[in-house]
């Protein structure tokens, strides 16, 4: 197995820009920054076709930001998929992932509704995954409104939002009384319990030289949780789950050099007898990649993806 040619140039760049800089950790304030200006620097170019318009979803005390896409050509039109963004429950926002939505949005031809959760350390969870049940709730509510069939709802997140999506629909099946036509998980975080030694991609890659490091894991999941709340929480580390036999058929993509990778497999291990695994596709990239629009190998993870979902949709009566 060998890394992909254009990601291999593009992480020599990352770790030339961490050795240049001055041994110390980032604050939370200064990680978004960065972050933010990484994902908008590698995004590529945006699609303009696609319409897109900001919604408030009102909560109890506060309301969550959204963004609705429309694609230029509706092929699903009664479809919809709800988009939780990565950043390990603390960083990303809709501008970090607007380039990427927007792209499977158009390619798929099925409309995207991206949420703009609230972010630990500042709001811990459930926070997060609060919100995004409330957006589940809304789609669900406002359906006949939006032209949408209440079982025509997807779910999708990357790496934290790959957790949130899978704890949102285990949350939809067994509290929220919700159906989800679909979850795809793309590199998902889904065990913050277990000691990193339980998955050999954790030690294998996750030293800090591809991208994704194992202290970072650590501090997310400090972020994210208070003192009070257990890290073997299933809603926390889904892949705790005892049982996963109501979930949505699911799709999981995975990067060949993440550390989060044996979990990933370890899930779609168990969906596979369940009858539940729809698809399992790993690239030879790194974390992250399917948001650096500048690669070749994010444009075919996408297209590859954005395919399978109008397929998918398109085949729910």
């Amino acid at each position: 197995m060998s890394m992909d040619t254009a990601t291999a140039a593009l992480l020599a760049q990352f770790n030339q820009q961490a050795a240049e800089l001055q041994p110390h950790k980032p604050t939370i304030e200064a990680s978004r920054v960065g972050a933010r200006a990484m994902f908008l620097t590698l995004a590529g170019d945006s699609d303009p076709a696609c319409r897109v318009e900001a919604l408030q979803l009102a909560a109890a005390n506060h309301s969550v930001p959204a963004r609705l896409y429309q694609p230029e050509h509706l092929q699903v039109p009664d479809a919809m998929v709800l988009f939780l963004h990565g950043g390990g429950w603390s960083l990303g926002d809709l501008d970090c992932y607007d380039g990427l939505v927007r792209s499977l949005c158009q390619q798929s031809g099925v409309r995207f509704l991206s949420v703009d959760y609230r972010l630990a350390p500042e709001h811990p969870y459930p926070a997060g995954l609060d919100d995004a049940s409330l957006a589940l709730s809304w789609l669900h509510q406002q359906a006949a409104e939006l032209g949408i069939s209440a079982n025509k709802i997807a779910v999708m997140g990357d790496s934290a939002g790959g957790n949130l999506a899978l704890a949102l629909s285990v949350r939809a099946s067994r509290r929220l009384q919700l159906p989800v036509a679909a979850q795809y998980l793309i590199y998902p975080v889904l065990d913050v319990h277990s000691p990193h030694q339980t998955y050999p991609s954790r030690l294998q890659f996750g030293d800090g030289d591809y991208l994704l490091a194992r202290s970072a894991i650590d501090d997310t999941r400090h972020w994210y949780l208070t003192d009070n709340e257990r890290s073997d929480n299933p809603e926390v580390s889904p892949l705790l789950l005892p049982r996963l036999d109501d979930l949505p058929p699911t799709s999981v993509l995975l990067a060949n050099f993440d550390p989060l990778l044996d979990e990933g497999k370890a899930l779609a291990e168990r969906l596979q007898p369940l009858g539940l695994l729809k698809r399992l596709d790993s690239y030879d990239s790194i974390h992250a990649f399917i948001s650096f629009g500048i690669l070749p190998i994010s444009q075919h993870a996408r297209t590859k993806l954005a395919q399978q979902l109008s397929a998918d949709l398109l085949a729910i009566a």
